[in-house]
């Protein structure tokens, strides 16, 4: 009898032990080794090579030559998801405008050259373009003309996109990209919020205070300058001047830019620029 439950107990805990057994192999031991790689320390990822690659690009910054531009682009086509990305699109931007606004002669600028009765006004009407877009291709010090005078007329044919995901605005001639300037803030009406509108400039004025000025008017120099859109009540303008007492008022509804940056796109832009946001 007794060796009969002995032969019992021994056979529980065989069972019973086998049981542990692969309780622990199966549940216990892989718990236990997750705990002991977490507290393991991690291996360091390895450098990013885009950041190497944009710091040898350094140099470059700040040059408006087609070498620094095929820098910069071709880092971008080696590198399109890097983090210096935007810093690099932000440098061909650069280098983009300053070409526009340049007496630099290419095939997309026009020669012209000044007959009598001529003003910056008509020239402009003439090769529909803007008035201030000349003066600032051809880095004049005063609206007079002189007959004979060589002008360069840049030919554009810009549009804007208005990226929401991004907080960007995008400008582009001919479909090709120009330079994207970052939003201060975007704030659109219901009919704007969603999807993808189409809508375009409609006017662009300039403000001295309450006073709107005309190009070539002494009021419009240090004026602000807005685009208006087809959708009522938008317009892109530049953030609002601090008060006398350095306080910042709110931000405006609407496309609010750096004022500079602002006045940049009312330079490129005309009456009719297709506008997409999306």
């Amino acid at each position: 009898m007794i060796i009969r439950t002995l032969a019992i107990l021994i056979l529980v805990a065989a069972i019973l032990g086998g049981s542990g057994y692969f309780a622990y192999e199966y549940f216990l031991k892989p718990a236990k080794l997750d705990i002991q790689e977490k507290k393991m320390p991690q291996p360091t990822p390895p450098p990013d090579p885009s950041i190497a690659a944009f710091e040898a690009l350094k140099p470059h910054l700040g040059q408006e030559t087609p070498e620094a531009q095929a820098a910069f682009e071709g880092f971008l086509n080696a590198y399109p998801a890097s983090p210096m990305a935007p810093a690099a699109r932000a440098a061909i931007g650069k280098i983009n405008a300053a070409r526009i606004l340049s007496t630099e002669i290419s095939p997309e600028k026009t020669a012209y050259s000044v007959v009598s009765g001529d003003s910056l006004v008509k020239i402009a009407a003439k090769h529909k373009s803007g008035a201030e877009l000349i003066y600032r291709a051809n880095r004049l010090a005063t609206i007079n003309l002189k007959i004979g005078q060589v002008l360069v007329i840049p030919k554009l044919a810009t549009s804007l996109v208005v990226d929401r995901a991004a907080n960007t605005v995008t400008l582009l001639n001919g479909g090709a990209f120009v330079r994207e300037y970052p939003l201060k803030s975007l704030k659109l009406p219901p009919s704007a919020a969603k999807g993808t509108v189409e809508t375009k400039v409609t006017d662009k004025i300039a403000m001295n205070g309450t006073v709107r000025a005309a190009f070539g008017t002494k009021d419009f120099e240090g004026s602000e300058r807005s685009v208006i859109l087809g959708i009522p009540g938008v317009m892109l303008r530049g953030t609002p001047p601090a008060a006398a007492d350095s306080t910042l008022p709110p931000m405006p509804s609407g496309i609010v830019l750096d004022p500079a940056e602002a006045e940049e796109i009312f330079v490129l832009t005309t009456k009719g620029t297709p506008v997409t946001i999306k």
